[in-house]
């Protein structure tokens, strides 16, 4: 078990959002559109369109804020990249970059951490990183597709 908090915790030195590159920790939290639909399945959930604001944590995490999904950990789709110059920033599959306030306009849906790939593990990528970022108790918004604005 110590092993397992010393590997998670030097993972999630590169989580912070300081501005630094992400030469580190867990990455940009994505699934490929197979993964994705997978995970609706083992839910029970549909994508439909949302409306939100990101908010990148002080931990790193990046969560959506919205009527549905408050505080829910974002799973992005795997076409989103952490910004190579700032860890807090997120480039969408367009080109836009979005960082904490911004406003969101999406197609997905709550799920739950353990509908993940491998989400109930702990020590699986997802269940370490989600359980980080707190899905094990607010949730997941998986994103199948996202904009600005």
């Amino acid at each position: 078990m110590l092993a397992t908090v010393i590997v998670v915790g030097s993972m999630l030195v590169g989580c912070s959002g300081t501005g630094a590159p992400d030469e580190g920790g867990f990455g940009l939290g994505a699934l490929t559109a197979e993964d994705a639909l997978a995970a609706f399945v083992r839910a029970g959930a549909a994508p439909e369109r949302l409306r939100g604001t990101l908010t990148v944590r002080d931990d790193g995490c990046f969560t959506w804020s919205g009527e549905s999904g408050d505080g829910a950990w974002i799973v992005w789709p795997d076409a989103a990249e952490s910004d190579r110059d700032d860890g807090g920033r997120v480039v969408l599959d367009g080109g836009e970059v979005v960082s904490d306030g911004s406003a969101l306009s999406a197609e997905g849906a709550l799920i739950a951490l353990a509908d993940l790939p491998d989400g109930g593990n702990p020590d699986s990528y997802f269940g370490a990183y989600g359980g980080f970022c707190d899905a094990g108790s607010e949730g997941v918004m998986l994103l199948t597709a996202v904009a600005a604005g």
